[in-house]
């Protein structure tokens, strides 16, 4: 456990000084065949360069430490969209997109990201989105309203894949 903190901390040191944020770290695997995953992302967008640089940085760094940390592979990507988004700052750029919303209480819900407040701390706990939710009655027309939600009560939220024009 002593050298998993070491090496998050090796991690973090990485990271400190960059515009990217670990998402999550995954080590799976048995003594000698140990996987080190870690999933980055930024506010903007990372790309293949960026993913490949990062990679290639935190392996000479581990490389130094193999013997022991006992990682034989590190993986290092963008979170999938398939994966739940943990931060709120992660929502900034699916703005305009459809979400898939779990709430804290067990409620689920969908709509569009249709604000998201600029927060000067977003460590506040009282960070918001605003979901334009669409209700479809049949026989009558969509109704569309906004509902403003605190991410604190959000237990998981995903960017709904669409593969319509």
């Amino acid at each position: 456990m002593e050298k998993e903190i070491e090496l998050q901390n090796l991690i973090n040191e990485y990271f400190a000084s960059s515009d990217y944020k670990i998402i999550e770290n995954i080590i799976r695997g048995e003594k000698g065949t140990r996987v080190l995953e870690i999933f980055v992302d930024n506010e903007k967008s990372i790309n293949i360069d960026e993913i490949t640089k990062i990679n290639k940085d935190l392996s000479s760094l581990i490389d130094e430490k193999i013997d022991l940390f006992n990682i034989s592979n590190l993986v290092v990507s963008s979170p999938g969209a398939e994966r739940p988004l943990k931060f709120h700052w992660q929502l900034r750029k699916h703005a305009g997109r459809v979400l898939e919303i779990e709430m804290n209480d067990g409620e689920k819900l969908e709509g569009r990201l249709a604000e998201f407040p600029e927060l000067s701390d977003e460590k506040s706990g009282e960070e918001k989105i605003t979901v334009e939710i669409t209700v479809k009655e049949k026989g009558k027309k969509n109704t569309v309203y906004q509902r403003e939600i605190k991410f604190k009560d959000i237990k998981e939220v995903k960017v709904k894949l669409s593969f319509t024009k």
